[in-house]
């Protein structure tokens, strides 16, 4: 028998009511209209308010939903949006989320994965619900006030209501999350109420809090896991959409006002905080916690964070959606071991994954690698999602079975063990590149290149049967290809100079390479104009 990860929330509400549990801006872009808090005992009495809007609805004629049924969650983070999700859990109901940034084809093949009953949004979203065939059918409630076919959210709160812990039905299902892949339907990590359980462990383990710290965590996910600690929760005045966009003075500013002692966020958020503390000679000592993870983190960020945030016990995160975390490493250790030349050092793997680096042959079984041979980075552990909701096609090439029941899941990354078992990654599987002595990843090259003068971020990918450098500098192309000479291997390079690298939209912190293979043959084009070829 599953127990229900609400249950972690229940017992630190019933400890500490009158702790804040969360405090919250509403973001208009870059500016912040006002805030909402609410507390652990208010959270707790609003999230029972809801339950009981599911439970009784059983009795309005097919209004009801029933233990199992996906609710569909659209919405920015709020209080409310925070009691729905506990609620849903408590209930044994289904959070599904899906990112609407993937394209509307994508969520519709989402839709259609999720089969849900219901949908949670706002107005502005549901009123549009008609362009959308697999939205038309489902139940509908908005956080923010009723419309036509669709109702506002019971908010009222008695005096009685406290959440209510059903056990999980069979499939455990906790909370499904719909992210587009660079090909192929979207894939819905499936976390269950076990593996949410494990991951609060794990991280819990790894990242140890105190009673009642105020933690801003740009990773709204890491709510639960708060919440599920006693914490109290200071989300960022930032876009969470464009999270690299973030107005740093503002935000800085309300850390302080609130003593946020923990903050976690990807390489671009803290790229530009750390910009903004180091330009007008400043400091947060007040933050005893850091975690960053999303993405690689240049030696040149790391050494910005030592500085930025002096008291910090800093960690570099590695991991995944499906895996999270996989290895953690503290700063000083990345700035001490860290070479770019053997890529990207991620540290050490936690006690609750363990890490297979192999080759995989055409059957889909794993051959272990030797110390310091590169292969493909496989994780399995209780925190491992063991499969895709409802993807069959996902699951056969994202994850491997094992003898005992569980699976290796294929991270997708390349990298190795070296001789002190810390482990490094070189790259991705389908971002290999042909140089002249064979495939081999980007990741080393484009470190090396990183630190180069006048290089601000560089990317190498394989455009069809062309190697294609892109590289954002202040330079012009001719004293650019004389910088980047002194690091390039042999082959013929061809070399396409940006204003800005793209990335992606989740985190704007990873190099968007499918992106860039797309784009590379209108960028070739334009160059060979440029140049009169």
């Amino acid at each position: 028998m599953t127990d229900n990860f609400s249950r972690h929330f229940l017992l630190q509400a019933r400890a500490n009511p009158d702790r804040l549990a969360l405090r919250i801006p509403r973001m208009q872009g870059l500016r912040c209209l006002g805030e909402e808090t609410i507390t652990y005992g208010e959270l707790n009495r609003l999230a029972g308010a809801l339950q009981r809007h599911w439970l009784n609805n059983g009795r309005a004629p097919g209004q009801g939903l029933r233990a199992g049924d996906r609710v569909v969650v659209i919405a920015q983070p709020s209080t409310a949006l925070y009691a729905v999700v506990l609620s849903l859990l408590a209930s044994g109901l289904v959070a599904v989320f899906i990112d609407t940034g993937m394209g509307k084809q994508k969520i519709r093949q989402a839709l259609q994965d999720a089969d849900a009953s219901a949908i949670v949004s706002v107005r502005a979203l549901l009123r549009r619900r008609w362009l959308v065939p697999e939205l038309r059918r489902l139940k509908s409630w908005s956080l923010d006030g009723g419309g036509l076919f669709f109702r506002a959210l019971p908010m009222a709160v008695q005096a009685n209501d406290e959440l209510q812990l059903m056990t999980p039905v069979s499939g455990d299902h906790g909370l499904i999350s719909f992210t587009s892949g660079s090909t192929g339907r979207p894939k819905g990590a499936d976390r269950t109420h076990h593996s949410l359980d494990q991951q609060h462990f794990a991280i819990l383990r790894h990242w140890p809090n105190g009673d009642g710290e105020v933690d801003s965590p740009c990773f709204p996910v890491l709510v639960l896991h708060n919440l599920s600690c006693g914490m109290s929760t200071v989300l960022p005045r930032v876009d969470l959409a464009t999270p690299g966009s973030v107005a740093a003075q503002p935000l800085v500013e309300h850390w302080r006002q609130h003593q946020v002692v923990r903050v976690s966020g990807a390489p671009a958020y803290f790229s530009a905080i750390c910009a903004y503390l180091l330009a007008n000679h400043q400091t947060l000592p007040q933050v005893t916690g850091l975690s960053i993870g999303g993405a690689p983190v240049s030696l040149s960020l790391a050494a910005q964070l030592r500085q930025a945030f002096p008291n910090a016990l800093a960690r570099i995160a590695y991991g995944s959606t499906e895996a999270e975390p996989i290895a953690v490493l503290n700063i000083d250790d990345y700035l001490n071991g860290a070479n770019p030349e053997q890529g990207l050092l991620v540290g050490t793997v936690v006690d609750e994954a363990e890490v297979l680096v192999a080759t995989v042959n055409d059957q889909g079984q794993p051959n272990a690698c030797l110390p310091n041979q590169q292969g493909e980075i496989l994780v399995a552990g209780n925190h491992v999602l063991q499969g895709y909701y409802r993807n069959a096609r996902a699951d056969m090439a994202n994850k491997i079975p094992r003898p005992g029941g569980d699976v290796w899941h294929r991270t997708g990354d390349v990298g190795y063990f070296d001789q002190c078992n810390h482990l490094w990654l070189t790259g991705r599987l389908a971002d290999a590149v042909q140089l002249a002595d064979g495939l081999s990843q980007p990741l080393p090259l484009e470190q090396q290149l990183d630190r180069l003068d006048n290089v601000v971020r560089s990317a190498v990918v394989q455009c069809g049967g062309q190697l294609c450098l892109f590289v954002v500098s202040p330079l012009g192309l001719a004293q650019l290809k004389q910088t980047l000479m002194t690091c390039l291997p042999a082959g013929h390079w061809q070399l396409i100079r940006l204003d800005t690298m793209p990335v992606d939209g989740r985190h704007n912190s990873k190099i968007d390479r499918p992106g860039l293979r797309a784009g590379a043959f209108h960028a070739l084009e334009r160059l060979m104009l440029e140049q009169g070829e």
